[in-house]
């Protein structure tokens, strides 16, 4: 399998088809940065798919020195973003994970995944308020912060991947997950506590 950026000197060189093989490495997961900040299946392919059509526009642009995947995420997020702000809307999650590909008429998912407790209702039950509220206080964040905590806590992205899609130094994305998880540790205190259960 060839790296990336055998396949960009290819496509840079004439073999435009090539783009294709970047598409298929990288779609599910550009699909699913996108999903994490829209919360909205349908809107999520759009906007990766724009990403994709982006990247391809202005391959010449692309610097060897960075990933090629981190630099497409950069491309989606902005996208991401970008669309929020055209619609002054936010993301809305409902349940706990997200699907691969809801069904008609589902709502849309958190994409927070929580431990499967087995089978109680009423563990089932608090598992599903958390990560409504996990959803709600994320809202809460600004884009920086959201941005920071959902490339490296949701999609999974190193620190330092994380620093090239967000075209921002280390030490500002480390600020930024740092500050996001102070804020949600303090939305969340009081509904942590009133879920404790005495021993």
């Amino acid at each position: 399998m060839d790296d990336d950026s055998e396949i960009i000197d290819a496509i840079l060189e004439g073999a435009s088809d090539r783009y294709g093989e970047l598409v298929d490495r990288y779609q599910l997961a550009a699909w699913k940065l996108a999903y994490s900040f829209v919360g909205n299946f349908e809107d999520a392919k759009d906007l990766s798919q724009n990403g994709f059509v982006k990247a391809y526009q202005n391959l010449g642009r692309f610097r060897g020195g960075s990933r090629f995947s981190t630099w497409l995420y950069r491309i989606i997020a902005n996208e991401c973003k970008d669309f929020l702000r055209r619609k002054n809307r936010r993301p809305f999650f409902v349940s706990l994970s997200a699907p691969d590909e809801p069904e008609e008429g589902a709502s849309p998912a958190i994409p927070f995944e929580l431990e499967d407790r087995g089978n109680n209702p009423r563990e089932t039950a608090q598992d599903r308020e958390l990560a409504a509220q996990l959803a709600g206080a994320m809202e809460r964040l600004p884009m920086k912060q959201r941005t920071a905590f959902l490339l490296r806590h949701v999609n999974g992205l190193s620190l330092e991947e994380t620093s090239e899609a967000m075209g921002c130094r280390l030490g500002t994305v480390k600020s930024h997950l740092f500050r996001a998880s102070e804020s949600l540790r303090a939305f969340l205190g009081p509904f942590l506590t009133s879920q404790e259960t005495p021993r």
